[in-house]
């Protein structure tokens, strides 16, 4: 969840609908709007025990939205320098991030892809500023969390799960 004060509007993920916009009133919520829908949103899906996982069928559903891979996960808002925010959404399942306006007007998707550090994949979470913060994030700084850290073999051969987080220029 992330709140914009500005506009007293409260953003949430919500891992296998979608990103809600909700209204943030004195006493109480506003009338929730659902602005973008994960791909597997309306699917039949089907348990698999032995991976503790749903598998989604391949059929789309009319109601299905098309730049969100459920899980949809960790929100953040970005105040461009131009002072316009917008919204940034990890799509877990397809390992990219979209932005959208606060409305919900697709902008883009991007990916953190491999060059200094490995590639993020399964990120539960991002966080931005544009704030200047030194010569090396002379424009800003992302940080994402990457669920997959690479190498996930230590030296010794012995296989770990390991997660961290990325930081990213934001004019990256």
């Amino acid at each position: 969840m992330v709140v914009d004060p500005q506009h007293d509007v409260l953003y949430a993920a919500q891992e296998d609908v979608g990103v809600w916009r909700i209204p943030l009133q004195r006493e109480a919520f506003g009338r929730p709007v659902l602005i973008d829908r994960v791909r597997e949103f309306g699917r039949d899906a089907t348990y698999d025990p032995e991976t503790e996982e749903c598998t989604v069928s391949a059929i789309p559903h009319p109601d299905s939205g098309t730049h969100l891979s459920a899980d949809a996960e960790g929100l953040t808002s970005v105040r461009h320098r131009n002072r316009s925010v917008t919204l940034i959404v990890s799509s877990q399942g397809d390992n990219r991030f979209v932005e959208y306006t606060l409305r919900g007007r697709y902008l883009r998707t991007f990916t953190v892809a491999a060059g200094a550090v490995d590639s993020v994949e399964h990120s539960d979470g991002t966080a931005v500023t544009t704030a200047p913060l030194g010569p090396r994030f002379p424009t800003g700084l992302l940080v994402v969390h990457d669920g997959e850290n690479t190498p996930a073999e230590t030296a010794d051969g012995e296989v770990r799960e390991n997660t961290n987080f990325k930081l990213v220029p934001w004019s990256s």
